[in-house]
Order: structure tokens, then sequence, then C-alpha cells
């Protein structure tokens, strides 16, 4: 099987730490007899910094460069559970496996497949208490008053085109943009703008 592996730390400080997870995960691969077609490591906050190694991993996840992406740990891969079981979905639609190796965790297994199951409940249970508090929130500020609504960002369309044009998924634009993929999406078809319908069919 081939991989990609991927490896972060958030500070420059941490640079001999990058290096070990390189060879913790190397080491990995070999005993498990996969082939590693490349090693994307880079050195940022998974919250603040653009993650360009990553986004790259993602391109050639979208171009099915490799069949599973190996990381040390879960917090390596994404900021938060949530951009995690996001990015795994992509890797799942592209036909690419997910591996952590100190977590235990591979999507090849039945029972890998089963925590990422357990995961995605978890993630939808929190999207709905994120969306009933920001409901009740809503509806205080209306009887006090108070007005609901936020501006509407101002997203350049043009720029997102020419990053789509190069290859990076939407995703990852809708991150460095900081919306949503939903938002991004719909920003799009108001504006009557039609991609390749690489990541923005229904």
């Amino acid at each position: 099987m081939k991989v990609g592996i991927y490896a972060r730390v958030s500070t420059e400080k941490q640079e001999e730490s990058l290096d070990e997870q390189v060879r913790m995960l190397v080491e990995f691969c070999e005993r498990s007899k996969y082939e590693v077609y490349k090693v994307y490591s880079e050195t940022g906050s998974g919250a603040k910094s653009k993650r360009e190694m990553f986004m790259e991993l993602m391109r050639d996840v979208e171009a099915k460069k490799f069949d599973a992406v190996v990381v040390l740990k879960l917090d390596r891969f994404s900021r938060s559970m949530l951009d995690l079981l996001t990015s795994v979905e992509r890797l799942k639609e592209k036909g690419v496996d997910f591996i952590s190796v100190n977590d235990h965790i591979e999507t090849t297994t039945p029972q890998g497949k089963l925590i990422f199951h357990i995961m995605g409940a978890l993630a939808e249970f929190e999207r709905s208490l994120i969306y009933e508090r920001t409901k009740v929130g809503i509806e205080r500020a209306k009887r006090e008053g108070k007005v609901c609504h936020r501006p509407r960002k101002n997203i350049n369309l043009d720029r997102v085109v020419d990053r789509y044009k190069k290859g990076i998924p939407l995703t990852e634009i809708a991150a460095i943009e900081r919306v949503s993929y939903s938002t991004l999406r719909n920003r799009l078809r108001e504006s009557g703008i039609k991609l390749e319908t690489r990541l923005m069919e229904d």
C-alpha cells in the first residue's frame, strides 16, 4: 500500500520533535510494509497557519496519488474534531484510508471504521448543541431589541476561482478565506460562477 505521511509541530522550537515524528512514522511504514509516496511536514499552529503542506497533501489526495494518509496523532492532522472529521470524510470520498499510529486508529479495519462512526456522531451532536445555543441567543437578543444578524462577509471570488484552478480543494479555500465550505459554495452559486464539478456537486 502506498501512503502519504503528514507530520506537524506548532512552533519552530519543536523542529527536533518534527524530525522525531517523521522518523517514527517512516519506521512504522517500514514495519507495516507500506511504500512512502511522500513526507509532508511543516511547522505552524493548525488554527492560525495556512498549512501549505497540508493543502498539498489534500491536493494529492484529490489526485489519488496514494492509498492512505499516515499521522502520528490525531491532533497533528487537524485543529479540531469537526475539522478532523471533515478532512477524513474527504479522504473517504476519494477512497483514501486514514491511519493514526499512536491512537491505534486505522480506517482499513472494521474497528477503525467503527471509531470514526462514533466520532462522527459526537461531532454531529456538538453541531446540534452549537445550533441550539445560537438559536436561544438569537431569540433572547430579539426579545431585547438587539440586532441579530451579522454583516455579510466579503469574499474575493476571483481569488477563489484562481486558487481552485490551481488545484486547491474548495474545503481548503474556505479555510483560507475563513468561511464555511457551504457559505463559499452558496456565494459562488449566487454569483453565477460554475466550477468543474470536483467539489461543487451535491
